[in-house]
């Protein structure tokens, strides 16, 4: 009797089981039908069209093989895309991160004001970017803009920023770094408020000064933060192209043109459809391979 309902009790917890797991599945398929619908079929598309010769506009498909990725690699101006985009990768994520984490340890204290001040410092991230990057064109001008005219009283040469192959990363990474470090900020600064006081008291106690604050508590319990950051602000570098259109459309001389904007003026603006496509596999290996090494890289460092 006993080995009877034993046995009844498993298969009731079995069947219970499987009613579990198929109604957790019937809950999931709202919220994973659209991302199959708009990311994984679309994503599926572009690499089968990054083996043709697609026209949008005729309709007309040739399977050509993988000569759309051999001519992206032999294509000199793709291995600038590369270049610039990786020159605004190392540029944008340490200088973001930077500044983000300054702002967090400044605002992570209690004085008359503290909201206003984190709220205006987050507003560059909720401003479009398309109104901020035309914003920056008008302050960024030689003549009347306000950069050049606050050069002018400091009795500096202002430059044309925009239009020079010297200045103009350096100025579409500092307006992106603008734009993106109120997010940042904002992450540590909860990271900051997570970290409990007790570790702070008692390294007090053992007299610890500010950096020894710093150097052993902070910044160690802040590594799982720092180590997000990095990888969604390595993965969004990569792929920047609403400000480069905006602000220098490529230029000058490519020396501001990225992986994106060349995706989208193959695909939209020469329709070459399946060499973009191509370009477009290329950056999305590209974007798995760094994020896996650096997840394997540095996991051991979120270890305490």
């Amino acid at each position: 009797m006993t080995v009877r309902l034993a046995s009844q009790y498993q298969e009731f917890r079995a069947e219970f089981r499987r009613s579990e797991v198929k109604w957790a599945y019937i809950l999931l398929l709202p919220a994973v039908l659209p991302l199959l619908v708009f990311t994984v079929l679309p994503v599926l598309g572009a690499i089968g069209l990054s083996f043709t010769r697609f026209d949008a506009f005729s309709a007309t498909m040739q399977w050509i093989g993988s000569e759309n990725y051999v001519e992206a690699l032999r294509n000199d101006l793709f291995h600038i895309t590369i270049r610039n985009t990786l020159q605004f990768t190392v540029g944008f994520v340490p200088l973001s991160m930077t500044v983000g984490f300054t702002a967090a340890m400044l605002l992570n204290r209690r004085f008359r004001g503290i909201s206003f001040l984190r709220g205006a410092y987050y507003l560059p991230v909720l401003t479009s970017t398309i109104a901020m990057g035309i914003a920056w064109m008008w302050l960024f001008q030689p003549q009347v803009g306000l950069v050049s005219l606050g050069l002018k009283l400091l009795s500096i040469q202002p430059k044309d920023w925009l239009n020079s192959p010297f200045t103009a990363m350096p100025a579409v990474i500092g307006v992106a770094v603008w734009k993106a470090f109120g997010g940042t900020m904002l992450i540590y600064l909860a990271g900051l408020q997570g970290i409990p006081d007790t570790f702070y008291d008692a390294a007090k106690v053992d007299g610890a000064g500010r950096w020894q604050l710093l150097r052993y508590i902070t910044w160690p319990l802040l590594r799982p933060v720092t180590f997000y950051l990095f990888i969604i602000g390595m993965i969004d570098s990569l792929q920047v192209f609403d400000l480069v259109m905006i602000m220098t459309e490529g230029g000058p001389a490519f020396r501001t043109t990225t992986i994106v904007h060349q995706i989208y003026l193959n695909a939209f603006k020469f329709n070459q459809m399946g060499y973009a496509s191509a370009m477009a596999v290329v950056l999305f290996v590209a974007i798995a391979v760094l994020t896996i090494f650096n997840w394997k890289f540095f996991s051991s460092s979120l270890e305490y």
